[in-house]
């Protein structure tokens, strides 16, 4: 299996998680407005739950998005430069991918060693939070790797899909 391969298995793994993860998300919500109401009984970390969830969701469609090459984009210049021009922006664009995702990757390691360090938990549930850190340095460095393939599929002239 190459390398391409079984990125784009784990892409598509973290985007099945992170499906799971908004599933969760919805009925955790869902049975805490409806129990509080009928029953006066919410769910206990509601909102922990939800937070988790949401971050969850957010950061594990990105390895696939990344891969797909398919982040928005504002296409302004587009018709009125040459072919050329809009190459070398989509090369810079990447470029710029990876380095903003790699400076926010460098930013939650020391935040993620803290937590795992110091023993940090949500108020609410207990979970401890480095985890969370984990997932979201995951993530971030299989963003990295998915945009770096796009952009030698770039150079090698194929489509990203």
């Amino acid at each position: 299996m190459t390398l391409e391969r079984a990125l784009a298995h784990t892409a598509r793994a973290c985007t099945a998680l992170g499906a799971l993860a908004l599933a969760v998300m919805m009925f955790a919500t869902n049975y805490d407005v409806v129990a509080r109401s009928l029953f006066r009984a919410p769910l206990y970390g509601a909102v922990d739950i939800v937070e988790m969830m949401v971050l969850c969701s957010a950061f594990l469609g990105l390895p696939e998005i990344c891969l797909r090459d398919e982040q928005i984009r504002v296409d302004i210049v587009d018709s009125f430069v040459p072919p050329q021009v809009i190459a070398a922006l989509k090369v810079l664009a990447l470029l710029a991918t990876i380095l903003f995702l790699g400076i926010l990757a460098a930013n939650v390691t020391h935040p993620m060693v803290d937590s795992w360090r110091f023993g940090d938990i949500k108020p609410d549930t207990g979970f401890p939070t480095y985890p969370l850190y984990a997932l979201t340095l995951f993530t971030l460095i299989a963003s990295i790797a998915a945009t770096a393939v796009v952009l030698i599929r770039t150079f090698r002239g194929k489509d990203a899909s």
